[in-house]
């Protein structure tokens, strides 16, 4: 399993290598967050982790949403490990995740704990809360 882990997001890493893809947040929505998140959902090595309902300031997932994202998550989850078996390099943006778990746990700590598990089960070192 390779991961390059990364202060932000470095659209431009696309091009050094095919077997390279990019993980970045997704609203629920699909719509907004930015150039890099724009540019990276309509590329075919953008790999979305939806920890969004929609990127407005008050654009947090919340318990209300709950059931909804955790399946959405578990199925880019899957994704993500699906490309890792088979040995493709996934780009992890730290802060930005960062920023969206230390959020998520205030929001809705049932799914910051189930995403925290994910995160484990992929071996990558990024955990918000509790140890």
């Amino acid at each position: 399993m390779s991961a390059i882990y990364l202060h932000s997001y470095q659209t431009k890493l696309l091009e050094l290598n095919e077997n390279l893809y990019h993980v970045y947040i997704e609203s629920h929505k699909g719509i907004g967050g930015g150039r890099d998140i724009t540019f990276l959902r309509q590329h075919d090595r953008g790999i979305p982790l939806t920890l969004r309902d929609n990127f407005s300031e008050h654009g947090a997932v919340t318990p209300e949403t709950e059931a909804r994202d955790i399946i959405k998550v578990e199925n880019e989850f899957q994704t993500i490990n699906y490309s890792l078996s088979y040995g493709k390099i996934l780009c992890v943006p730290i802060y930005p995740l960062l920023d969206e778990l230390t959020i998520i746990e205030k929001q809705s700590p049932k799914m910051a704990g189930y995403i925290n598990k994910r995160l484990e089960s992929l071996n990558w070192k990024i955990r918000v809360g509790k140890t």
